[in-house]
């Protein structure tokens, strides 16, 4: 199984000060050495959980700043019906069921973002690039932290940008491919805890 972050603590702060008590029918103050009361410290607010929305509200944000135009999917996965399969179709094989099972599972628990544009020029490449990176930023920018850097791999004919970030209990996976064919910007946020209940097998499923 994968495993994930620690959890943080805080520290109170301790207030110290004189304190000078008029005394019962004496009027008297504090004798030097004498212990003064306890002041109770405020109670630390609980932190605000961050969840599907927090995480859908920061790539909407960051890739609109960029001019990426792309739409996140659902917070929660809509039931439908299964598809009718075509009879001309061959049948599902024990290994896609096996996927899409996964799928299934783990998009309850996940926030994806896409953006997809057809063929174009080398200049417009280089721009797609530019946006994509400053998507990253705009991550950045909101809190989430780079837990691996940028890398640039070759896929088939063309080339795919990804990168991973952090933020809370959230790991999100952006990715930019490039082909002669299509090019397509992805970002996908899953739960830490959730992807903890898959399998590596399960999760290998995914990149078939």
């Amino acid at each position: 199984m994968r495993t994930t972050m620690t959890a943080t603590s805080w520290a109170a702060a301790a207030v110290v000060g004189a304190i000078l008590v008029a005394g019962c029918g004496g009027g008297g103050a504090v004798q030097p050495g004498a212990a003064a009361p306890a002041v109770p410290s405020a109670p630390t607010p609980a932190p605000t959980a961050f969840g599907k929305e927090g995480v859908r509200a920061d790539i909407a944000a960051a890739t609109e700043a960029a001019g990426l135009p792309g739409e996140t999917t659902p917070l929660s996965p809509t039931p439908t019906a299964p598809p009718t399969p075509d009879p001309a179709d061959p049948p599902a094989t024990d290994k896609e069921r096996a996927r899409e099972e996964v799928v299934a599972r783990i998009a309850v628990c996940s926030v994806g973002w896409s953006a997809a544009d057809g063929p174009g020029s080398a200049q417009d490449g280089a721009e797609a690039r530019k946006r994509f990176r400053d998507a990253l930023a705009g991550l950045v920018e909101r809190g989430w932290k780079e837990s691996r850097p940028v890398e640039e791999v070759p896929v088939g004919k063309g080339t795919m940008l990804m990168a991973q970030y952090k933020k809370q209990e959230w790991t999100l996976h952006a990715r930019h491919v490039e082909s002669g064919l299509l090019d397509m910007t992805t970002m996908t946020a899953t739960e830490d805890a959730c992807a903890n209940r898959f399998t590596d097998a399960e999760l290998d499923l995914l990149e078939d």
